[in-house]
């Protein structure tokens, strides 16, 4: 994405850890709702759908601590790429349960929407970091 120092490198490898670790608090607190209102094979679908949304958003988020500040170019890629990223995931789920009944699309896709967009409030966090 752009060229970082050493010392640079080692600050975003802990802070995309730290933003990983949160991520996996945030799912786990929503996984332990799902898992309370949602029966075996359902809460099954809705924690596969979960993970996927917190892989990819640890992975967008990754992209972002790690690009470079001082180009706005570098920026926009490494955040079109996580959006990318999100939107291909979720295709892919759509197209795993294409034609299958609702009970097994609705978990699945509805974890997966919810798990990014509760994940997007850590990106967030570092979009605020990086503009100021």
């Amino acid at each position: 994405m752009g060229s970082i120092s050493s010392l640079d490198a080692q600050s975003c490898r802990k802070a995309a850890l730290k933003s990983a670790i949160e991520g996996a608090a945030l799912s786990a607190i929503i996984a332990g709702f799902l898992a309370f209102f949602l029966d075996g094979k359902s809460a099954k679908l809705a924690m596969l759908g979960l993970a996927a949304a917190w892989a990819v958003s640890s992975a967008g988020v990754t992209m972002l601590i790690f690009a470079d500040p001082g180009t706005f170019s570098t920026f926009l890629r490494a955040y079109g790429a996580g959006v990318a990223m999100r939107a291909g995931v979720l295709i892919v789920l759509m197209a795993a349960v294409y034609g299958k009944a609702w009970a097994v699309q609705a978990p699945l896709l509805g974890a997966y929407v919810l798990g990014v967009l509760t994940l997007l409030l850590i990106e967030i966090r570092h979009l605020k970091r990086k503009a100021s």
